[in-house]
This record gives structure tokens, C-alpha cells and sequence, in this order.
């Protein structure tokens, strides 16, 4: 055996664990020994310089087939599947490589996946838009198709978050304009119908989120659809927020402006009611003040502030860092925005900034609270 003095190799701790008989399987052990001593993270500058590197590389290859004409709208389509199946073997040879050489092969398929999924949706919209030129905005149903397509067919095949991420956005976003570019109508009442039509996505997309979040069964590999949801959910915020502000606008647009606020103000009050189990277990003053003020914040603030609220809390008591994140930057945006709106003067907004900092302070205490009434719940 060893003596203290001397460095203990890998291989005389295996053999000195073999003959006591606690390894099971000493050549597997050894395997994922040499692989761990292999596979040492890389640092985050040199993934960083990759991804520059293969994308310039995959930008000059490009400019290469379009110098001499092989880019052509018609073998688009075509060229984009050829391109995907190219990010494949990429993607098989990066997984056999070492970890160097692993970054720069998986980087370079994501690049040639991005720009085939670009090249495959612009194939997919010139050879089916006639099947749906139905009004001047028709192609943007082909396009819709092409995306969705293009998300469905690599979710699985391909494990680049960021790709899921990007593509759900997408689909999500265009499948929203899609049915707002569906009605023919007149220009005075095509603002309602929109309303109405992201009001209805609002609900709906929040719901799925929360499904995706917060379901036991869902599994992490739709995590990605989850967080474009929430940028979706963010993006018609702000397009709630500008309709708001819109003076030509309000004289025709009622209740259906301020709907997404209650759609998310009751999403707040049923998360923080998921949280300590149920409001009727839990009322205390705690509560009643959390009720009280999400009501008030429905009725004077924006959908986007609410929505930024219930990220917070809900990153925050479910340990998801990057959504609580999202939170706090999005409700940073929201509440400039607010206060730039505000037709007050300039002493009475900063008496309002000054009001919402203790309710931002205010809700970063309670959140602590619920947390900790959370882990006490769960622990009886």
C-alpha cells in the first residue's frame, strides 16, 4: 500500500478498493475514471471564441455558395434538410471527440442547424404560399408552418437548449400575428379583435407555462418551451403596455385592454395560494395585505409589472434561479416605462418611485416568509 509521503495514483486507488471487493465492476470504474480525467470543463472564453470562430466560418461558407449560385429559392428547402442532416454527423462527431474538440464540432453544428432551420422556413414560405395568400399578410401563415415544422422535427434529435429556446419562441410568437392576420376587418375594429386575440394567448400561454413549471411529470427536456412561453407572455405585455399609452387608441379600446392585468394579477394570487396551501389554511394579516395589494396593483399598474411579480415569486420558491432573474429585469423595464408614462410632475413621480422601492422591499420580505412557510409545510 502507499505510504503517506508518496502521491496516490488513480490506478493504486482502484486496485486498493478491487482487493477489498468494494468495486463491482473495476474495468467500468476505470473507464469512467479516464473519462472524467479527460472531460475537465473548458473554460467559458474559449467556448466563447468557438462559437465567434464557427460562426464566421459557417458566414464565409455561405457567401461561397451564394458567390457561385448555389443558393437558389427554389433548392432551398432541399438545401435546408441537407444542411440539417450536415448538423447531425457534426453532432454524432462531436460526441466521440475530445472536450476541445467537442466545443468547436458541437458549436459549428449548432451554427449550421440555426442557418438550415433559416434556409428551410424561407424554402418552406416560397414553395406553399399560394396555398395561403388568402389576404396581402398571408405569408405569414407558410412561415408559421416552416417554424413549428422545423421546432417539432428537431426538438429531440438535436440537445442545444438554446436552438429549443429560440425556435418555441418563434413558432410561438408568429402563430400569435398568424391569427391576428387572419380577420379581414375594418381598421376601426381591428384593434379590438387583437385585443381580444392576445388577451385569449395571454391566458392560454400562462396556463401552459404554469402546467410545464409546475407539473411533477413534465419532464426538463420542455423547459426551453416553458421559457419562450414566458418571453412570449412578456412580449405581449409590452405590446399591452403600448396600447395602453396609444391616445388614438383609447377611445375605442374598453375592458379589453386592462383584461391581461387581471389575467395576471389572478395568476399571482394563485401561485402565492399554491405556495402556502391555500389561503384559507393560511389567512393572517400577511395574506390579507399580499390580496389587498396585488388587487390594487391590477387596477393601477400594467399586465407586464404583475407578470413580472409572479416570476419573481414563483423562480424564487421554486428554486429556478434564471426565471427569477427574468423577473427582476423585466419588472425593472416595466416600472421605467410606467413611470415614464405617468402624466405627473416630476416631484410626484419620485414620490411614486419612492412608494414602489418599499413595496419592491415589501414583497422581497414576504417571498422570504412564503419561502420559509413553504419549506416548514412541506416538512410536516
Amino acid at each position: 500500500m502507499n505510504q503517506p509521503n508518496e502521491p496516490i495514483t488513480a490506478g493504486a486507488l482502484l486496485d486498493t478498493l478491487n482487493a477489498k471487493g468494494i468495486l463491482h465492476d473495476p474495468e467500468e470504474a476505470g473507464k469512467q475514471l479516464a473519462v472524467g480525467s479527460v472531460g475537465e470543463k473548458v473554460p467559458i472564453y474559449l467556448r466563447i471564441l468557438t462559437l465567434i470562430g464557427a460562426v464566421i466560418a459557417t458566414g464565409f461558407f455561405f457567401l461561397f455558395l451564394a458567390i457561385y449560385g448555389i443558393l437558389d429559392e427554389d433548392t432551398l428547402l432541399i438545401l435546408g434538410l441537407v444542411f440539417v442532416a450536415a448538423a447531425y454527423g457534426l453532432l454524432i462527431v462531436a460526441k466521440k471527440s475530445n472536450p476541445i474538440l467537442h466545443v468547436f464540432v458541437a458549436t459549428c453544428s449548432f451554427t449550421i442547424l440555426a442557418v438550415s432551420k433559416i434556409m428551410f422556413v424561407i424554402g418552406f414560405v416560397e414553395m406553399f404560399d399560394d396555398l395561403f395568400s388568402l389576404s396581402s399578410r398571408g405569408e405569414i401563415w407558410p412561415a408559421t408552418l416552416g417554424v413549428g415544422l422545423a421546432t417539432v422535427l428537431t426538438y429531440k434529435l438535436f440537445p442545444f437548449v438554446l436552438d429549443r429556446f429560440i425556435s418555441s419562441c418563434y413558432f410561438l410568437g408568429f402563430f400569435i400575428g398568424a391569427v391576428i392576420a387572419l380577420p379581414d376587418l375594418d381598421s376601426s375594429v381591428m384593434p379590438v379583435v387583437a385585443a381580444w386575440i392576445m388577451n385569449f394567448f395571454f391566458l392560454a400561454y400562462m396556463i401552459c407555462a404554469g402546467f410545464l413549471l409546475l407539473h411533477e411529470k413534465v419532464k426538463k427536456l420542455y423547459d426551453p418551451v416553458a421559457y419562450a412561453l414566458i418571453c412570449t407572455l412578456l412580449g405581449l405585455a409590452v405590446m399591452q403596455s403600448g396600447l395602453m399609452s396609444d391616445p388614438k387608441l383609447e377611445p375605442v379600446l374598453g375592458f379589453e385592454i386592462w383584461l391581461p392585468n387581471f389575467i395576471a394579477g389572478f395568476g399571482l394570487l394563485y401561485l402565492l395560494s399554491y405556495a402556502v396551501g391555500g389561503f384559507k389554511k393560511q389567512m393572517d394579516s400577511q395574506v390579507i395585505v399580499i390580496a389587498v395589494g396585488v388587487i390594487l396593483l391590477a387596477f393601477f399598474t400594467n399586465a407586464g409589472i404583475l407578470l413580472s411579480i409572479l416570476l419573481m415569486v414563483f423562480g424564487r420558491m421554486n428554486h429556478r434561479p434564471l426565471v427569477s432573474f427574468t423577473g427582476w429585469i423585466s419588472v425593472t423595464g416595466f416600472l421605467i416605462y410606467y413611470y415614464y408614462q405617468l402624466d405627473f410632475t416630476l416631484e410626484t413621480k419620485s414620490y411614486v418611485l419612492l412608494g414602489s422601492g418599499g413595496l419592491l422591499l415589501g414583497v422581497r420580505l414576504i417571498l422570504n416568509a412564503l419561502v420559509t412557510r413553504k419549506e416548514q409545510n412541506s416538512c410536516e
